[in-house]
């Protein structure tokens, strides 16, 4: 394990030095690292593969649905409540672990640069209203902190069809239309059209952030 025995960092005229021992992983950049908490990055892509696998399988399911007769799917039958519920909550979990682990990269590789502390990577999504529009500005600053700002529109495009297809659905269902029957086609051709905007932001913020270890930088 190599030791950077003074790590200098510069900002206002103000010169920072200390001792430290760190790995390829264990990097501190620029200032902010040094007055912050130490933040180790790890390879986003092998949680990226599991949520984009079972978003895939979410999607094939819903499209299996629409194939076989909306609510009356046998996808859908009494016998098979428990594997829908399982394959969603299994969704929710691993997105959730995708987006700390490329979260936590972020403050690696941009520290101080971000409108959140990296504990709202998870908490914001339970937040009552706010859970509607933090993730989004969340997600901005990560695929931000992997380099030039660009493809906004895709993360937005998701943000948008998300909530269409649950907040905004369910405000619409509850007074016009069956409060408990989310399977018909609109409802359905909004999850999977969701499920493939989800896909290419996963790949797309993953993409973003290096795969091996970073080397040192003293960033000013």
């Amino acid at each position: 394990m190599p030791v950077i025995t003074a790590a200098v960092a510069l900002r206002g005229g103000v010169t920072v030095s200390r001792g430290d021992s760190m790995d390829a992983y264990n990097v501190p950049v620029g200032p902010a690292a040094v007055r912050g908490p130490r933040f180790r990055f790890r390879n986003p892509i092998g949680p990226a593969l599991v949520c984009q696998a079972l978003i895939a399988v979410q999607a094939l399911a819903d499209v299996s649905v629409m194939a076989t007769g909306g609510k009356d799917s046998p996808w859908l039958a009494e016998d098979m409540v428990p594997f829908p519920a399982v394959l969603q909550v299994s969704c929710w979990i691993a997105f959730i672990v995708w987006f700390f682990r490329v979260r936590s990269n972020a403050e690696v590789l941009a520290p101080g640069s971000h409108r959140y502390p990296v504990g709202f990577a998870i908490g914001a999504w339970a937040i009552p209203l706010a859970m509607w529009w933090l993730p989004r500005l969340i997600t901005l600053d990560i695929h931000r902190a992997g380099g030039p700002p660009r493809d906004a529109w895709l993360i937005n495009a998701w943000w948008f069809v998300w909530l269409l297809d649950g907040p905004l659905s369910v405000a619409f269902h509850a007074p016009v239309l069956d409060p408990f029957d989310y399977r018909d086609p609109v409802d359905q051709s909004l999850g999977i059209l969701c499920a493939i905007l989800a896909i290419a932001v996963i790949r797309r913020v993953t993409a973003a952030q290096p795969a091996g270890p970073l080397p040192y930088f003293n960033m000013t």
